[in-house]
Parts: C-alpha cells; sequence; structure tokens
C-alpha cells in the first residue's frame, strides 16, 4: 500500500489520475495539499481543460481533498486565468474561472479562504498580447479546511527593509485623530528578531531549472506553504506532480510527501529527484494503481 511506502522511505510517487491517488491515501492523513493543476484553456500533453468544463475537472480533486484531509489541513492551488481566444467578432477576454472556482471552493466544498495570494513573476514569458498588459502573475489559493486555523508565521517572516529599521529605531507611532483606533497611545515598535510579516504577494523569477516539464515551478513556491502549514513527518501531497518540486521541497524540509501525475516521463523525472534527496530509497515510481 502506497502509505506503507510513504512509512518506509518518506515518499511515494504514482503515475495516475491525482484524485484518485488522493483516495489510496488513509482519510484525514494528509497535512498539506500543494499543487500547480492544469491552467484554463492552455494546451499541454494532458489536454486541455476548457474555461467552460474547469469546475467540472476539479470537483473530483477537491471532493477527494476534503476527505483525505486532516481537520486542521489546508489546501493549496496555484493557477492562472488563461485568456479566452479571440475570434472575429470578439478579443481575447480574460477568464474569470479561478476567481470561480476560489467562490465554489467556499460554497460547495465547505472550505475557508486563509487568502488570495499573488505570486508576481519577474521574468514573465512574452505573450505577443496587444488588447491587455503583459501577463505577469498568477494567484495561490490558500484554503482551510477548518474555520478555525493555525499557520507558523514565524517561519515564513522575511528580512525587514534597511529602512523599516531605521524607522523602528527612531519613529514614535502616536493615535490618530481620524477615527482610525489600531494605534490607541504612543507607543514605540522593536523589530522582530526574526524578521518581518510575510506578505501575501510572493515575487521571483520563473524557474530556471530545464526539463521536460513545460511549467517547472520554482522552490521557493511550495516552501511557503509548506512551511506555514506543515510540521516535521507531516503529510504532503501534489495531485499534479509534474517534475516532483513539491515532493523535493517537502523532503527537504523533513516532511513526508506523495506525488501523482499522469505523464510517465514526469513521474520518472520526479522519482530520480526524490531518491536523490531521500537517500537512494526506491518506492516503485513506475507502478500503476
Amino acid at each position: 500500500m502506497i502509505i506503507q511506502e510513504i512509512n518506509k522511505s518518506n515518499y511515494a510517487v504514482r503515475r495516475m489520475d491525482g484524485a484518485k491517488g488522493m483516495l489510496l491515501l488513509p482519510d484525514k492523513s494528509i497535512k498539506l495539499i500543494y499543487g500547480s493543476p492544469p491552467y484554463p484553456n492552455a494546451e499541454r500533453e494532458y489536454g486541455v481543460w476548457r474555461s467552460s468544463e474547469y469546475i467540472r475537472k476539479m470537483s473530483p480533486f477537491l471532493d477527494s481533498a476534503c476527505l483525505k484531509l486532516r481537520d486542521d489541513g489546508f489546501i493549496v492551488i496555484n493557477v492562472k486565468a488563461n485568456r479566452e481566444k479571440s475570434t472575429s467578432k470578439c478579443s481575447s477576454k480574460r477568464s474569470l474561472v479561478i476567481e470561480k472556482l476560489a467562490i465554489e471552493m467556499e460554497e460547495t466544498w465547505g472550505l475557508h479562504c486563509v487568502d488570495i495570494e499573488i505570486w508576481v513573476k519577474e521574468n514573465p514569458v512574452p505573450t505577443g498580447l496587444r488588447v491587455a498588459c503583459q501577463d505577469a502573475y498568477e494567484q495561490n489559493l490558500w484554503f482551510s479546511k477548518s474555520s478555525k486555523w493555525t499557520i507558523n508565521i514565524d517561519a515564513i517572516r522575511r528580512p525587514y527593509e534597511s529602512h523599516s529599521v531605521q524607522t523602528y529605531e527612531t519613529y514614535e507611532y502616536k493615535p490618530r485623530s481620524n477615527g482610525n483606533t489600531y494605534v490607541r497611545k504612543n507607543k514605540r515598535i522593536a523589530p522582530n528578531p526574526l524578521g518581518a510579516l510575510p506578505k501575501n504577494i510572493i515575487s521571483g523569477g520563473v524557474s530556471a531549472r530545464i526539463d521536460d516539464h513545460p511549467a517547472t515551478q520554482p522552490l521557493y513556491l511550495p516552501q511557503k506553504y509548506i512551511k506555514a502549514t506543515t510540521a516535521e513527518n507531516d503529510l504532503v501531497v501534489d495531485p499534479w506532480m509534474g517534475s516532483g518540486t513539491t515532493g523535493y521541497a517537502a523532503l527537504s524540509l523533513g516532511r513526508r510527501f506523495a506525488g501523482f501525475d499522469v505523464v510517465e516521463e514526469y513521474v520518472e523525472h520526479a522519482a530520480s529527484l526524490l531518491r536523490s534527496i531521500a537517500g537512494g530509497h526506491d518506492n516503485g515510481k513506475e507502478k500503476e494503481t
């Protein structure tokens, strides 16, 4: 069984549909589901998920997620809303299906929105689009299974800007006369030794890794959510595993991992990557269930 392999080697990967793969895991066993599903209207090896059918195609994954997530678990979906194709009578409009997906995650699946974070890509790929600005961001839909959750803010703090530290050293915050009450009396703020509070905007370049996957993620994306929502030995799952970035991040941080993908080449690449960090364990990467 897959859970036995995970307990033995700290990871397992399968070439199979991720929604079905998650059903192989025990109920309420997953602390974090992090992954990047096919983007709406993008042409990939696994076919095209049209905007008109996107929610339907995502439904099995969310059904499995709700069953297998721990009561204190989280799901983070990284996705970009591609544009609709232009016609002779209609420009290439931006699809709103990702916004619809976020609403459905709350209203249909009963999940609770921690945040919708923005990944700003510092080196976006030029698209040649002339009816809107260059596409330079993606959304991270961050949801909790429970309506009351806790995250490890300290684990994802960021370095202070030098001017912020200088401000804290000399500036005294005073009550305002405009009705705002978040400052009730004169006070100074001491910088936290672990760093500044994290922002809900992530800025960085797209991955520089070169392999056979068309959309390899940078490591810093899954790292943030693994650090924020999991502890050592917790189970992290990526149902759209691709070349294995989420698994690599999870194992590097002392978590356990299960990953699924329908493309054999991606699964083989991910298995090789994970073996290299897990000490050479062979967990049957080519099995199909």
